[in-house]
């Protein structure tokens, strides 16, 4: 199970990567298509927005890989062990129900933004909105991974 967490793990800091320049790419070609040549491009936002909630999915995913989400443990650090491991579970089913309830509906969603084609580019909504699922599976794999004892520690 550890050989599959860091199997998923470096395909997502890759498409991670990727996203991140293209992103940088678009941005920087708004930049020069605006100030250099006076013509600015009509897509560019648009495709810099989407491409900002995949690498943001992406980077939750990862960052739930790693444990490195915000978390408040001063009162839980003042429970006795027993108690802050009974805590500890209640977080853990908490965040998987909403990863869970975040699977549907993003399903939902996309299937319904699949009727709905993008404003300046050449596809439909359901890849954007294709960003919600995606990322709440890979937060809800790392997480249960994490949960039983196989995903990366922190």
């Amino acid at each position: 199970m550890r050989r599959l967490d860091d199997w998923v793990a470096r395909i997502e800091a890759a498409l991670l990567g990727l996203l991140v320049m293209a992103m940088t790419g678009v941005t920087l070609a708004q930049v020069v298509a605006r100030y250099v040549f006076g013509a600015p491009l009509i897509w560019s936002e648009e495709a810099a927005r989407y491409l900002f909630v995949w690498v943001s999915m992406f980077g939750a995913a990862l960052a739930v890989r790693q444990g490195a989400h915000y978390a408040l443990t001063a009162l839980a650090e003042r429970l006795p062990p027993a108690a802050q491991r009974a805590a500890g579970v209640v977080c853990i089913v908490v965040a998987a129900c909403f990863l869970l309830v975040l699977l549907v509906t993003g399903i939902e969603e996309m299937m319904q933004a699949h009727l709905q084609d993008a404003a300046t580019l050449p596809m439909r909504m359901s890849l954007p909105y294709a960003a919600l699922p995606v990322g709440a599976a890979l937060m809800l794999f790392h997480l249960v991974l994490r949960a039983i004892g196989f995903g990366q520690r922190a």
